[in-house]
């Protein structure tokens, strides 16, 4: 019997996951989606006052898929991946790496082409597992994309 409550338990605390601890799947969900620009072309191009390019592509997609508005905020790599720990943004594009020195501040996404990655705040998970979703989907274009833009 004790068996049995300890699996119900655990199958009934694990619904739900994964889970953000502040929320921001939920909260970009039909709002606004801050993302943070770090110019890196071909991965990043300024489209005055957009980011475009490959990842800004993207970021767009990722903010479509939530009917939320992308919110561009320009700026070099360590200020905003800085902001990204603090939680002041919610994604962060650039050209990162996964080699990235910054994965203990922030998460990054697993490689959506080669090496390249994109950044989010460490422990929103259901959104992580978003953001991956929706590279891993649209990984068959970004290779026409980077053909494009070279």
């Amino acid at each position: 019997m004790r068996i049995f409550l300890a699996i119900a338990t655990v199958c009934t605390t694990a619904c739900g996951l994964p889970r953000d601890a502040d929320g921001t799947l939920d909260r970009v969900r039909n709002g606004t989606l801050r993302v943070g620009v770090a110019v890196d072309t071909p991965w990043v191009t300024d489209s005055g006052g957009a980011a475009g390019g490959i990842e800004g592509w993207l970021a767009a997609e990722i903010a479509r898929s939530l009917r939320a508005r992308a919110a561009w905020v320009p700026g070099p790599h360590p200020r905003l991946l800085k902001e990204l720990s603090e939680r002041r943004l919610d994604l962060v594009i650039g050209g990162l790496e996964d080699s990235s020195p910054w994965s203990t501040e922030v998460a990054l996404t697993k490689p959506y082409f080669e090496k390249h990655v994109v950044a989010v705040p460490l422990g929103e998970n259901a959104w992580l597992v978003h953001v991956e979703r929706e590279l891993r989907a649209r990984k068959p274009q970004v290779a026409t994309h980077l053909r494009a833009a070279r």
